[in-house]
């Protein structure tokens, strides 16, 4: 799930502020005589935005207005199994975009801005199933058949000096009975860590080995996104396309000393790595909405899609430089399919809003893995459990949700879905499971008055897998190898949660939600039966903590300013299937903020601002290693203008005074439980970006 979120701390002291001065409150409004369009009042379920009131922002696509609309942050939808399991918070003309690929960040940024009409911001449910779960929703609604266009072109720097472009173009415009929006982006970039140190040392600290590296990797893509909808049938037919082509490549270089430091003497050994991965993806899906009965409506699903990828690395190693060489090489193909079909219907209307519906998907991936060993005396292939396997699933699902207006403050939401699915994984291994999952989810929520929500939930979620985790793989940067597991079953979460949303005049808005998580099937790193290292369903876990954010507009003290806190804290306990002690979960990051300032100066037509993210850690554990990823204090400022050549300028500097990013690797044998046998320190920083933007609309 991609979520910007707020801090605990200034979040309270917002609401500290705003209900303790009501005065400052309304001073902080955008008066009748500033150019600006002021924000609207709270209202009780729905406030609106209308496109005049992005101007001073100069906005170019949709998503450039949501992400300034007061309090808002863009939920993309967790990782979930099933299409309505895995909503944002974004409807599109009242409707959840049906797309998959790209995301709805992507689907967005297709919109030009001024094809927007207003963007409406819903406190609760307004409709069952099409973003479940979520508190606050936003509805951009765009202007029928109109024409609109915007276009960007980019240049960055990046600290080694190389300069790399970027650019893209979107329009909305009728054709015939259809109103068709499309857009086109491709970028090349190169990203660099600088000064990297890679220290291996024994158990007692003794120096093994110390390897200066260098590490440039490069990315470009290239898509064609599109989608057109008509009336049709009584309804309204919407087709949705992408297509294109993304290439990523790394190249690692080291100077190794062993058991000794740099000392200006050659070095003991040289290696080079080079992992190149390439794919090309595509999407299509229709979906048909009409009323079928007064006041039910009826949606059809249609979606496909599939990834082609291929990867490779060769790892070859020189001792001394110089010397016959001893290279590993990898190499994988894969193709993942999907197709699903749903079929909703639902009231939309009334205190009663019920919806029922189906789905039924189709998975497949097709997995080779091939790992070899050449040195002088030939090439050697290296045998890997599960390096050729074919997953296929099959899966069904019937759900009915409930929206209640209960009271004239009170709404209940409720809804049970009850899954079916099976997974048969053939090839150089082979499985059979078969699933069964009930996922409840009820909402309370309570209007307390026209700026003050609170709502109370309870979820059960079942997670997606990555059917990639059933084919082995490997990583030549850290030399480990992983086996496929054909036995995987995904994670299931109960998630009960506390939110309170508040919002006043003059844009002041606070959002702070409390959780607590029981996941089972917890996806861990273990030692699998075949004696090799995999992932597998390793046990439970709880997950707790707190979001929030908050918007406080500065008017009152700095003109046209405005702070936005975004962030996650987070705790976890998981009983190590391992070691048998107490630990977090892996990928778990904690803290996760985001601090943004933004001062708009509408009358010289200028921006700038500011952005600020402390210190962050994310622990990962694997069978026989546990990594310690660190990142340092990250800022970024920016500069935009739009005095010159009728066009909007923007200049961003990236990571201003370096970012450090440090990685501490624990090394065990013969597993985590075993002896210590070293460590790995991973000292590396990434230096300035400066970015250069010129964009408009047409």
């Amino acid at each position: 799930m991609t979520r910007v979120r707020g801090w605990i701390s200034p979040a309270l002291a917002a609401m500290t502020f705003a209900l303790g001065a009501p005065a400052i409150a309304q001073a902080d409004a955008v008066t009748p005589a500033e150019p600006d369009v002021a924000p609207p009042p709270p209202q009780a379920s729905t406030e609106t935005y209308p496109r005049s009131f992005f101007d001073r922002f100069y906005p170019q696509t949709a998503l450039d207005l949501l992400e300034r609309v007061p309090g808002f942050s863009l939920d993309t939808g967790a990782e979930l199994r099933g299409f309505a399991g895995a909503a944002g918070n974004v409807l599109v003309d009242g409707e959840r975009p049906t797309i998959k690929s790209g995301g709805l960040e992507d689907f967005l940024s297709r919109i030009p801005a001024d094809a927007v009409e207003r963007i409406e911001v819903s406190r609760g449910a307004q409709r069952a199933g099409e973003t479940a779960g979520q508190g606050l929703i936003a509805n951009v609604i765009r202007k029928p058949q109109s024409f609109a266009g915007t276009w960007s072109g980019e240049l960055e720097r990046n600290p080694a000096g190389l300069i790399y472009p970027r650019g893209e173009v979107s329009f909305t415009a009728p054709l015939g009975a259809w109103s068709t929006t499309t857009k086109f982006n491709a970028f090349w970039e190169q990203f660099t860590f600088d000064n990297i140190d890679r220290i291996r040392r024994e158990a007692d600290g003794r120096l093994v080995a110390f390897d200066e590296e260098t590490l440039p990797s490069t990315l470009r893509d290239a898509f064609i996104a599109t989608d057109a909808k008509r009336l049709l049938a009584g309804g309204t037919l919407t087709l949705n396309a992408r297509f294109g082509n993304s290439r990523f490549y790394q190249e690692t270089g080291r100077d190794g000393f062993l058991g000794r430091e740099p000392d200006g003497g050659p070095a003991d050994r040289r290696t080079d790595i080079r992992l190149d991965s390439e794919f090309w993806q595509g999407e299509f899906s229709a979906d048909w909405t009409g009323t079928v009965t007064r006041g039910w409506v009826l949606k059809l699903l249609a979606l496909g899609a599939f990834t082609d990828g291929e990867e490779s690395s060769a790892n070859v190693v020189s001792q001394p430089p110089g010397a016959a060489p001893v290279i590993n090489r990898f190499a994988a193909e894969r193709l993942p399919i999907e197709a699903l079909t749903r079929a909703t219907i639902g009231k939309l209307e009334g205190t009663f809003k019920p919806e029922f519906g189906i789905e039924i998907a189709y998975n497949r991936l097709g997995s080779r893995i091939a790992l070899e060993v050449e040195d002088e005396s030939g090439v050697r292939p290296i045998a890997l459990p599960a390096s050729d396997v074919t997953v296929t699933e099959w899966r069904g699902e019937t759900f009915g949700n409930l929206t209640w207006a209960v009271a004239p403050r009170w709404t209940l939401e409720a809804g049970l879905a009850a899954e079916f699915s099976q997974i048969i994984v053939s090839g150089d291994a082979s499985g059979r499971n078969e699933f069964t999952f009930l996922k409840p989810s009820l909402a309370l929520t309570f209007q307390a008055s026209k700026a003050l929500q609170l709502r109370a939930a309870m979820r059960r979620t079942v997670g997606q897998l990555d059917f990639n985790d059933f084919a082995a793989s490997a990583n030549a940067e850290d030399d480990r190898f992983l086996a496929g597991n054909p036995n995987l079953g995904p994670d299931q979460t109960w998630r009960a949660s506390l939110t309170g949303d508040l919002r006043l005049r003059g844009g002041i808005a606070l959002n702070v939600q409390a959780f607590h998580e029981w996941r089972s099937d917890v996806l861990e790193q273990v030692v699998l039966p075949s004696g090799v290292p995999g992932l597998a369903n390793a046990g439970s876990a709880r997950v707790w903590g707190i979001e929030s954010e908050a918007a406080l507009p500065l008017a009152g003290f700095i003109k046209g300013g405005l702070i936005e806190v975004f962030a996650d804290f987070r705790d976890a306990d998981f009983r190590d299937p391992i070691t048998g002690e107490s630990r977090k979960v892996t990928g778990l990051t904690n803290p996760e903020i985001v601090i943004d300032f933004r001062q708009d100066v509408t009358d010289a037509r200028f921006a700038w601002g500011l952005t600020y993210e402390p210190p962050s850690r994310t622990a990962s554990f694997f069978a026989n290693e546990a990594i310690i990823d660190r990142r340092g204090r990250r800022i970024t400022a920016f500069v935009e203008t739009t005095r010159f050549f009728g066009v909007k300028m923007q200049l961003e500097v990236r990571n201003i005074g370096q970012v450090q990013f440090p990685r501490d690797r624990l090394l065990f044998t013969p597993d985590r439980a075993g002896a210590f046998i070293g460590s790995e320190v991973l000292d590396r920083e990434r230096g300035e970006f400066i970015k250069f933007t010129v964009s408009d609309q047409f």
